[in-house]
């Protein structure tokens, strides 16, 4: 998938019909960042992280304000696991990481509980509206 840093897309999650926005980041500044110092998130939306390669990823929630759903991403965009409310850090050096379980090329974070919310589950194949 061709994007950059700020692209927006909407994904349709398996045979649903449901739809989610997602931000994309790409860059390596932008991949560290992620959502850290946002207050919130719109409704229904999330972020969508494209990594360089496939492998197993780990996410921190350094400066966050809100807990997260983050779903990993196989290289096909299928869901491969979900970490369900992960907490923010309280101090960046009490931080603990949130692996994918399995190699990932791809995650999305959102607000905790929209995962199961929108009907994100392990196996879904996600499809990429353009």
């Amino acid at each position: 998938m061709p994007a950059k840093d700020g692209d927006t897309y909407t994904l349709q999650l398996g045979s649903s019909g449901m739809t989610f926005s997602v931000e994309c980041v790409v860059s390596p500044s932008a991949l560290q960042k992620g959502l850290s110092g946002r207050e919130s998130l719109e409704e229904g939306c999330g972020m969508l992280f494209i990594f360089p390669s496939l492998k197993r990823q780990s996410m921190w929630m350094p400066d966050m304000a809100f807990s997260l759903d983050i779903v990993w991403l196989d290289e096909t965009l299928s869901v491969s696991h979900i970490v369900y409310g992960a907490v923010p850090c309280k101090t960046r050096n009490d931080c603990p990481g949130y692996p994918s379980k399995y190699d990932a090329k791809y995650a999305i974070e959102m607000f905790a509980g929209d995962a199961r919310k929108y009907g994100f589950s392990e196996g879904m194949t996600i499809k990429v509206l353009f």
